[in-house]
């Protein structure tokens, strides 16, 4: 049997998948016994003695350097530098920060920012990839720049579950023009932004859309207003760790050597409340965009959204053009798949199941859309 040591946090969402993660693996192997070691007294070298392998997410460089010294075979799932005697896993974060993107780019919104902890590396990444999916679709962010601490660790009526810096994180956000969208590096940041608009009077999400990530399901079910959030897909990152520990131990020597970060594609957004506003300035398409997001179950045709918008076929599509850079057949579309990937990709429901949740009669031809949308069909893809 493998002794292998766990110093990971467990009281928040991200933690515990991680944590199933390793246990999934674990469970496949039968020759792993985990133990979840506490953070504090770490110094103490006898706590690690006997282990076969550690899974760390330690937040500090001198704990780090005290894990390494060990010469234990050791997964960091924090820093995740790419030095040898170290093999780092963590969550996509560019991946991460496009999908933010292009999710409220594909909305209508037309202004950004950004809510992190500058000087962290996966807030860092995140930002630097948000901010550049937006500049190159030609639009800038907005960043609140200071350089603060991550909070790991949160509880209804922690200090945690407001900013540090009330008054400067106030400013910032009252500054924020109207219709912005602000995605934060997790659900904690996108609680406190969320936090500090009910302060000042601001509503989510008809003045300010937020978006998080981690999916924490208690922290962003019972915010005040239900927050959106990104699932990192941390059941994944738990699972590539194991998986990556347990060939170091077969081969100790890949330790000598130095290896890229392997990182683990998020599965997808959770859509809530707080971004659920289409920001164009013409009311009859926020009516139509609504009809659409409501109707994916049923086919939509183009004299159902004539009849809401009470315009012409010409003036309709040039619309859809304009804001959206195509015409609207295609948007429903687009719309109607993004869903049905999310659906597969979430594996619960059969081909067929989905088809009909996206208004397709004939799940043939739901196939053969997916196909030609994705380039691949729901069965690859789900693979």
């Amino acid at each position: 049997m493998k002794t292998i040591a766990l110093i990971l946090e467990s009281n928040r969402e991200y933690g515990r998948e991680v944590l199933k993660g390793i246990a999934h693996f674990a469970n496949d192997r039968k020759d792993w016994q985990l133990r979840l070691i506490p953070q504090l007294g770490l110094d103490a070298k006898d706590m690690l003695k006997g282990f076969d392998g550690i899974i760390a997410r330690v937040t500090d460089d001198e704990t780090l350097q005290q894990l390494k010294a060990l010469g234990i075979p050791l997964v960091d799932m924090f820093r995740q530098g790419n030095a040898s005697g170290t093999i780092g896993v963590g969550c996509d974060n560019r991946e991460i920060a496009a999908m933010a993107a292009k999710y409220f780019l594909r909305r209508g919104f037309k202004r950004f920012a950004f809510c992190g902890y500058r000087g962290t590396r996966y807030s860092d990444e995140r930002f630097s990839a948000f901010s550049k999916a937006l500049a190159d679709a030609g639009h800038s962010c907005c960043e609140y720049a200071a350089i603060e601490k991550p909070a790991d660790i949160i509880s209804h009526g922690d200090q945690t579950m407001r900013p540090k810096n009330v008054r400067r994180f106030a400013a910032w956000v009252a500054k924020l023009p109207a219709q912005t969208a602000v995605f934060c590096a997790n659900d904690i940041r996108a609680y406190h932004v969320l936090r500090i608009c009910n302060d000042l009077g601001r509503d989510v999400p008809s003045d300010i859309a937020i978006m998080g990530v981690d999916d924490d399901i208690v922290l962003c079910s019972c915010a005040p207003t239900a927050l959106t959030s990104i699932n990192p897909n941390a059941f994944g990152v738990g699972y590539a760790a194991a998986r990556l520990l347990d060939a170091t131990i077969a081969d100790p020597s890949v330790l000598r050597k130095r290896h890229p970060v392997f990182h683990v594609k998020p599965s997808g957004i959770i859509e809530r409340k707080s971004t659920a506003i289409f920001p164009v300035n013409l009311p009859w398409l926020t009516k139509v965009l609504s009809y659409i997001e409501e109707n994916m179950d049923k086919p939509i045709a183009a004299s159902d959204l004539l009849k809401i918008a009470n315009i012409s076929q010409t003036a309709l599509q040039k619309a859809f053009r304009r804001v959206f850079g195509v015409s609207a057949g295609r948007y429903i579309l687009a719309e109607k798949m993004r869903k049905a990937k999310r659906l597969i990709d979430g594996g619960t429901l059969l081909v067929k199941e989905v088809a009909a949740t996206v208004g397709f009669a004939d799940p043939k031809y739901f196939c053969r859309a997916f196909t030609a949308h994705f380039g691949m069909s729901p069965k690859a893809c789900r693979r």
